[in-house]
């Protein structure tokens, strides 16, 4: 089960005290630089990514008690990483992006609110992959 608190707080990044998101937000950073290469792979992988948040988000729900555990980062992860979907994660695009997908993750608006409202583990992660799709439009309408 370590390996499941391990998953869902982005190697314990979670447990950091102040911002424990944005410092969770930074795992994605080298997952987006090896990773991203083509559209459908970067879809793949998100596909595969989300699908572990799910499962290790629903753990520190159960483990916790709580319905959205603050220390649970992977949800950061997969939103920032899903922001690369249509353009190259160049060192201006990961800054940039970064950026964004904070502001999107924290503001959350219309319709990204909305997801959070999905029960259990999928309610902690759709937001966020919802952030990074409309913040991976951005990016491609900023940098493509």
């Amino acid at each position: 089960m370590i390996w499941r608190e391990l998953i869902a707080t982005g190697l314990y990044l979670g447990r950091f005290r102040y911002a424990p998101g944005t410092v969770g937000t930074l795992l994605g950073i080298p997952l987006v630089y090896v990773l991203v290469h083509k559209w459908w792979l970067t879809l793949v992988f998100t596909l595969l990514l989300y699908s572990l948040a799910v499962w290790s988000a629903k753990y520190m729900i159960d483990l916790t008690g709580e319905k959205d555990p603050e220390e649970v980062v992977i949800d950061e992860v997969v939103g920032y990483f899903v922001s690369f979907l249509f353009i190259e994660p160049t060192a201006k695009a990961i800054i940039i992006g970064f950026f964004t997908f904070r502001v999107l993750d924290i503001v959350k608006p219309y319709p990204i609110r909305l997801f959070e409202k999905l029960p259990g583990a999928h309610g902690v992660v759709s937001d966020d992959l919802v952030a990074g799709i409309i913040n991976a439009i951005l990016l491609y309408f900023l940098l493509g």
